[in-house]
């Protein structure tokens, strides 16, 4: 749980206030971002304006931060200020470094080192958030780097699954040290994780449709649309493997979020549980191209709601009763 100390009745009632100025702030930056490279070259006023934003959200969470007492340091005044500013920082550099090999890892891992001063210094979960953020570009770079996604050679599923799978684990784990980052730091991790397995689920049973599509087309109709077009080969085999990882990460998965949610006792690790079974089993059905998913759903519907009686049989089961003490 994300430890903070009572703050003042002001402080607490000016959250909305806050919200709103760093958005307004934080938009600044992200318009900065997008347009001081679209034509290519550096763009000195669009670029000015987001380190003016960025050394805005900054400056004013350490100047609060040190002007505040003792018990208030850990509000919103500086937490959200400070955790913005800090992907700001990433993305100015990003901006700056434009299409270097470096630049996601260095943009990553300095957002990192400022949510990680940050969260050192208010025990505050937007450190944690963003930190945890810059820690996935500079993990999703070193993916690409080492299996190559980018090659044109079609997604290779299984890799991604299990890089997203260890992500979410090893997050989930160094965030377990602390009491401020033990559930924030595996939520936000496993969202992503949750996103990214039905974002990969979805494009592998787009690119097999396609596969099977073309797959049917005989060399004599090579030519669609004016273009030559030698059919590849689907491989269903290739695309039942991924499926299959992809659904058994899953469980693994959701019975790892099970056991979070019952030590901790928090909602995240039971949302998570919900969201990563109904997208991704429906969506390896699509990739498994099962012919009678009628037969899943009554399996899994028979499993669930064997569950669901025995979670309340024990919950109707009388409690014990109390030994009598010893009589006066």
């Amino acid at each position: 749980m994300i430890e903070t100390l009572p703050l003042r009745p002001s402080l607490d009632r000016d959250r909305p206030v806050v919200a709103l100025g760093v958005a307004l702030l934080a938009t600044a930056v992200v318009l900065s971002a997008f347009y001081s490279r679209e034509s290519g070259d550096l763009d000195l006023s669009n670029f000015a304006v987001g380190l003016l934003a960025t050394g805005g959200l900054l400056l004013f969470a350490v100047g609060t931060y040190l002007r505040l007492q003792q018990g208030d340091r850990s509000s919103d005044l500086v937490a959200w200020p400070g955790a913005f500013g800090s992907v700001g920082v990433g993305l100015m550099v990003a901006v700056a470094m434009d299409t270097h090999d470096a630049t996601p890892y260095v943009a990553g891992l300095l957002v990192v080192l400022l949510s990680a001063a940050g969260l050192a210094l208010t025990r505050r979960g937007p450190f944690v958030v963003t930190g945890v953020l810059g820690l996935l570009v500079a993990y999703l770079q070193g993916i690409d780097d080492a299996v190559g996604t980018g090659d044109g050679e079609g997604v290779p599923g299984v890799q991604i699954a299990l890089a997203l799978a260890l992500f979410a684990l090893l997050v989930t784990a160094a965030g377990w040290r602390l009491p401020a980052s033990r559930v924030l730091s595996g939520a936000v991790a496993g969202g992503v994780t949750v996103v990214g397995f039905a974002v990969l689920t979805g494009v592998l049973s787009f690119e097999h449709s396609l596969s099977v599509a073309f797959s049917g087309m005989s060399s004599e109709d090579g030519v669609i649309y004016g273009s030559s077009f030698d059919g590849p080969v689907a491989d269903s085999e290739s695309y039942t493997a991924d499926a299959w990882t992809i659904l058994l990460l899953a469980l693994a998965l959701v019975l790892g979020w099970c056991l979070c949610a019952a030590v901790t006792g928090h909602v995240a690790y039971r949302l998570l549980v919900v969201a990563m079974t109904v997208t991704i089993i429906p969506l390896a059905m699509q990739l498994l191209t099962v012919t009678h998913p009628s037969w899943w759903g009554l399996a899994l519907g028979v499993a669930g709601g064997g569950v669901l009686v025995l979670a309340g049989l024990r919950a109707l089961r009388p409690a014990p009763r109390p030994e009598p003490g010893p009589k006066p």
